[in-house]
């Protein structure tokens, strides 16, 4: 360790104590952020000017410095999707549209699973997985009264909800943590991700997967009830609701076509906030719902990259990485990595650690492996919402298990498939990604 600079040392130990404090979850995860913002302006930026602390090579960056790495522009874009969230909540929005487009599947078993995973997976893309899994799940209560215990089809819409709102955690910026993670790395190493890039990358990738998940769910678990019909109920939209259908359109219209109009997506989030807010459908009672530890999680997963990247342990730690063989070497160890860690742990807390790691390695092998940044941050991403094959890796699969109606072994048969053709098609389709 000679050789490691004083601050390159510092960082290392900040990202361990994080790594150990996020998998152990000794502190909430929340609060292990505040602890990295925090170690990183005592022992790096030193505003006390303390001997034996700050860079050794160097001015140290100012507490400013480290404090306004935190706060990036990608916390604003989560917000923004938050408001409209809990708002689509309060207005009965989701209950009311879920009802309507489970309509046209009509009650033969295969196909309201089908209309089911589709309904999660479109609001998964653009409000709370944990949300949408709760309200899906309350949905599908009728359709379980419907069945007999014994029915083996019962499994297939209880798993169906919680793989569908993973899954659609992949298809925007906003639909999950890491995602949000990504695009704030990207953007702090020069690398420009639009809304719209993300969504045409990942909605493929999404589609398939679903597809494939409903496909195994049927066979795995047909219907065993001769004649079964599934029923599901509808309620209808108020006037306020209307307005909340109305500025989600114009803030995703806006989100998709920032290239054209120029307004940064970070800008755009700030629509909803201010719309809702004036017209009183938004109080400051919904403000205090607001999933604040979220942001306060992203914002310390943020700041310990930029932490890496400033004091070069970024570099340095990418040298610790295993021979993998050039670029798509390079990018299954990364996702698998990522996998295995997101199984146990949070996935945002996974993402925070290895998508710094991810990044670096990336730009270093782009001269000879062909592997880009941006490719790498996505890919990482990507394959934390792939990571579902236990109750505790994601919190739909908590909410889920709790239902009873299932095994760990049937969740994890069915995520361990798609998990794998997930990876798979994200390394042999990643050359998409190269072009932004």
């Amino acid at each position: 360790m000679a050789e490691v600079p004083r601050e390159a040392a510092f960082m290392s130990g900040i990202f361990v104590l994080a790594a150990v404090l996020w998998m152990t979850e000794a502190l909430p995860l929340f609060a292990t952020s505040l602890l990295v913002i925090a170690a990183q302006i005592i022992l790096l930026a030193n505003p006390g000017g303390w001997r034996g602390f700050g860079f050794a090579s160097g001015a140290s960056p100012s507490y400013r410095e480290i404090l306004s790495l935190a706060a990036d522009p990608v916390l604003v874009l989560f917000f923004g999707g938050f408001v409209l969230a809990q708002a689509a909540v309060k207005e009965g929005v989701d209950r009311a549209m879920s009802a309507l487009l489970l309509r046209p599947f009509g009650t033969q078993p295969r196909h309201v699973l089908l209309g089911l995973m589709l309904c999660t997976l479109l609001f998964s893309m653009w409000m709370s997985n944990t949300a949408t899994t709760v309200m899906m799940l309350a949905l599908a209560t009728p359709m379980l009264a419907a069945m007999p215990p014994g029915e083996p089809f019962r499994k297939a819409i209880v798993l169906g909800v919680p793989f569908a709102a993973n899954i659609g955690g992949m298809g925007t910026p906003i639909a999950s943590p890491p995602n949000a993670v990504a695009m704030g790395f990207l953007q702090k190493a020069g690398h420009h991700v639009s809304f719209l890039d993300w969504m045409l990358v990942a909605l493929p990738l999404v589609l398939g997967l679903a597809s494939f998940t409903w496909w195994l769910l049927t066979k795995f678990f047909a219907p065993a009830t001769p004649g079964l019909r599934l029923e599901h109920a509808g309620t209808r939209l108020t006037r306020r609701g209307w307005l909340v259908v109305g500025v989600f359109t114009v803030t995703v219209v806006l989100w998709m076509t920032d290239r054209w109009h120029g307004l940064p997506s970070a800008v755009v989030a700030l629509l909803p906030a201010v719309v809702f807010t004036a017209m009183g459908v938004f109080t400051h009672e919904d403000l205090g719902r607001l999933e604040w530890h979220i942001l306060i999680l992203i914002a310390g997963g943020i700041s310990l990259g930029a932490g890496m990247q400033l004091t070069g342990l970024d570099r340095i730690a990418v040298q610790w990485l295993p021979p993998s063989g050039g670029g798509l070497g390079l990018l299954a160890v990364l996702m698998l990595a990522t996998m295995v860690v997101s199984t146990f742990m949070s996935n945002t807390a996974a993402a925070n650690l290895l998508l710094p790691i991810g990044i670096s390695a990336a730009a270093l092998a782009g001269t000879t492996g062909g592997l880009s940044p941006v490719q790498a941050a996505v890919s990482i991403a990507l394959a934390a919402s792939l990571s579902m094959a236990l109750p505790v890796s994601t919190p739909p699969n908590a909410i889920a298990f709790a239902r009873g109606e299932f095994t760990t072994r049937d969740m994890a048969r069915v995520a361990l498939l798609v998990g794998a053709l997930g990876a798979l098609l994200v390394i042999v389709g990643g050359g998409i990604v190269m072009r932004f």
